[in-house]
């Protein structure tokens, strides 16, 4: 601790937490490139087995067990955030981190702004093809209609925390006021830990995922990235003259802040944010190219870019308006033991689950763009 209170005093507490979150991104993105880790492809598996199991007797789904898909984004999904919650609790209780100034800590919570947030966030994620940190890793990849994405969801999240989209963000978030006390926050997170080891226990019954092994390690890596952040920002950025605003691993601020550093970067000082940003791009970039997954792809035979562009809008506003995205809400938000994690797991589902439905459905797939960009 001692060196790292050097470094700050030699080189300034933005550089050295700039450093760190380049490095913490880093390994972020080289670890969900290679597991391909994606929450919206988790809440996919678990719509599947859903289904599965009300459209089939038991006889049927036990003999073609074998023939499905292993769970592998629900299980990576479930560790992942399982090891946010042990590390974060045991680091507290060390007293190695500070949780008071983190954003998912402070309660009481709008629920109704959350869960309406993270529903129209679910629905961006959906037409989108992935959450924000997924739509890194796949720039990171060569994937030209993620990073167009990308780039529109920045734009938005920046109109709606400061520009023209701020007013109607308020309204709407602000309509109903359901505050919840610390016994319901309790028991909230109890039923999501539950429902985290069931889960678990239901893939590994059904034969786990794909090498489970290696994915269990993986994404309890990520997991411990959670505490990581914090250790980041509230030890290493508590300078006494310019601290440092305490961040968990989440994705809708930083991509707003990257955005605005990119356009202003000589009146504003790069953020920790534009580190966990940047560093997941290069370690997505390294990961990908190590194992020759880069490839250039654009909008060739896909969905129309105005499917992308909704997208980014509706995880934009969504995600500002709920407080993060799904990386911010079910590995930070639950790993500190906030109930809304519960309330947004169901939001993020039903957005994405939406999407299915017929008549939404044959609207959104009745044309493609006819030429790549």
């Amino acid at each position: 601790m001692d060196l790292i209170i050097e470094w700050r005093d030699i080189y300034g507490v933005t550089t050295v937490v700039l450093a760190a979150g380049l490095l913490a991104g880093g390994l972020f993105g080289w670890l969900a490139e290679r597991s391909d880790y994606c929450a919206r492809s988790a809440y996919d598996e678990l719509f599947l087995a859903t289904s599965n199991r009300a459209n089939s007797n038991f006889g049927a789904i036990k003999s073609a067990s074998k023939d499905r898909a292993p769970f592998n984004q629900l299980w990576q999904v479930s560790i992942a955030a399982l090891s946010a919650i042990i590390a974060v609790s045991l680091l507290s209780q060390m007293e190695l981190i500070s949780l008071g100034g983190a954003r998912q800590h402070q309660a009481p919570l709008n629920l109704f702004g959350l869960f309406f947030g993270t529903l129209v966030f679910g629905v961006g994620m959906g037409l989108s093809r992935g959450c924000v940190s997924r739509l890194i890793i796949l720039s990171g990849r060569g994937n030209v209609r993620a990073f167009i994405t990308l780039i529109f969801l920045a734009l938005f999240s920046w109109s709606a925390i400061s520009g023209v989209l701020a007013v109607p963000r308020i309204t709407l978030a602000s309509l109903v006021q359901f505050d919840y006390s610390p016994m319901l926050s309790n028991s909230l997170v109890a039923i999501w830990v539950l429902f985290l080891l069931a889960a678990i226990v239901m893939i590994a019954r059904r034969g786990g995922a794909d090498q489970p092994l290696k994915r269990a390690v993986m994404a309890g890596l990520i997991g411990l990235l959670v505490p990581v952040c914090f250790f980041i920002t509230a030890v290493i950025g508590a300078d006494e003259f310019d601290p440092v605003p305490v961040e968990g691993l989440r994705f809708i601020l930083p991509v707003a802040d990257s955005l605005g550093y990119f356009v202003y970067s000589t009146a504003l000082a790069p953020k920790f944010g534009l580190g966990l940003v940047g560093g997941t791009l290069i370690g997505a970039i390294l990961s990908a190219k190590l194992s020759g997954r880069i490839v250039i792809e654009g909008f060739n035979n896909a969905p129309h870019p105005l499917r992308y562009i909704l997208g980014a809008f509706c995880m934009a506003f969504g995600g500002v308006i709920a407080g993060g995205c799904t990386v911010g809400w079910l590995l930070t938000g639950g790993s500190v033991l906030n109930g809304g994690v519960l309330v947004a797991f169901v939001g993020f589902g039903l957005g994405n689950l939406s999407l299915r439905l017929s008549f939404i459905s044959g609207f959104l797939e009745a044309g493609t763009a006819a030429s790549s960009v």
